[in-house]
């Protein structure tokens, strides 16, 4: 409980400092009425192919990414904004493999980038630069691969968060952009799962909910000379309650071993941190460097299923949502790509 309180303290203190505190550098220069949209499509490629008799063992890979990222927004009024938000991503790599007969072969493909990231984001602008909010955010997956047996789930998990608050926009101009927002989020998951090893491929779902406390700050930035477009997001969300945690607290008969304190897993803070550097070579080829640091103890979107004895159902999706340490995830890719204004 000390732990949770302390993390709750640091949290709300960093709202009032950042929010209360430091003042709006510029004021809001979006057009009046007007949509601002930008669309960016972009396809990263490296590929390497050798024939079965090539001399010095080398083996061939494919490596593709795909992504799209489009903002629209339109401050309608003086007291009216809307912005909408679509983030997909979706990547493979394809690595050839060479049999015992020296012949090559492809193996399956790896999935190496999947995001699904929706957000529509309403803010009541007013003269004091307090700025109530309310939102709606998706986000899945296109493939689940995080069966132990490989079997895969097509858009698994669904997520959905509303969120109301108030926000606070510090700096909006041409070149630098900085929207911190503080408030209550209602999330719910829904989860599909196969309950049976195979050869079954039964698959049962399980949904939770959660009410959490969020902290959300974007940055958009031109820098070195409006060559490099950096753009970052960090998020911070405290579970109040989680319908999954009961379970826990209930307890259950389990193969394996879990941590005695596995329940307040389920409401610690979980922090979330992107940055995406964009370099453009020329209108069409650039280089995107992606750096994410997430810290998420426990998976809330993996709810606990327990049978009518007693005995964890899902123990090997529970098992893989326990994470003691901080994730990190960074691709940097040349490709194509374009923008659309």
């Amino acid at each position: 409980m000390m732990k949770r309180n302390t993390w709750s303290g640091v949290l709300l203190a960093l709202v009032l400092i950042v929010v209360g505190v430091v003042p709006a550098v510029a004021q809001d220069e979006t057009p009046m009425g007007v949509w601002q949209k930008e669309v960016k499509v972009g396809l990263n490629i490296l590929q390497s192919s050798y024939s079965n008799n090539w001399n010095g063992g080398e083996k061939g890979s494919v490596v593709w990414t795909g992504n799209l990222d489009a903002r629209f927004e339109n401050q309608f009024s003086e007291r009216s904004n809307w912005r909408n938000t679509l983030k997909l991503s979706y990547g493979q790599t394809h690595n050839q493999e060479r049999g015992a007969d020296g012949a090559l072969f492809w193996q399956k493909p790896d999935k190496t980038d999947d995001i699904i990231d929706l957000e529509s984001f309403y803010r009541r602008t007013l003269d004091s630069g307090w700025d109530p909010y309310v939102s709606f955010n998706f986000t899945s997956k296109f493939q689940d691969l995080t069966d132990l047996q490989g079997r895969e789930l097509n858009f698994n998990p669904l997520t959905f968060k509303e969120s109301f608050g108030i926000s606070r926009k510090l700096v909006n101009t041409d070149k630098r952009k900085l929207l911190t927002r503080a408030g209550v989020a209602f999330i719910q998951n829904n989860r599909k799962y196969y309950p049976d090893d195979l050869p079954s491929t039964t698959t049962e779902s399980e949904s939770s909910n959660e009410i959490a406390a969020e902290w959300i700050t974007e940055y958009r930035a031109l820098t070195l000379n409006d060559r490099v477009d950096w753009e970052s997001k960090l998020s911070f969300t405290l579970p109040i309650s989680y319908s999954g945690k009961s379970v826990f607290e209930d307890g259950f008969v389990s193969v394996g071993e879990f941590p005695e304190d596995v329940a307040s897993y389920t409401t610690t803070l979980d922090v979330d941190w992107e940055n995406t550097f964009t370099a453009n070579i020329t209108k069409v080829i650039s280089v995107k460097l992606f750096v994410r640091w997430v810290y998420d103890k426990y998976d809330n979107t993996v709810s606990p299923v327990v049978d009518d004895a007693g005995n964890l159902v899902n123990e090997g999706d529970v098992t893989q949502a326990i994470r003691l340490a901080g994730q990190f995830k960074q691709t940097l890719a040349l490709g194509f790509g374009y923008t659309f204004n």
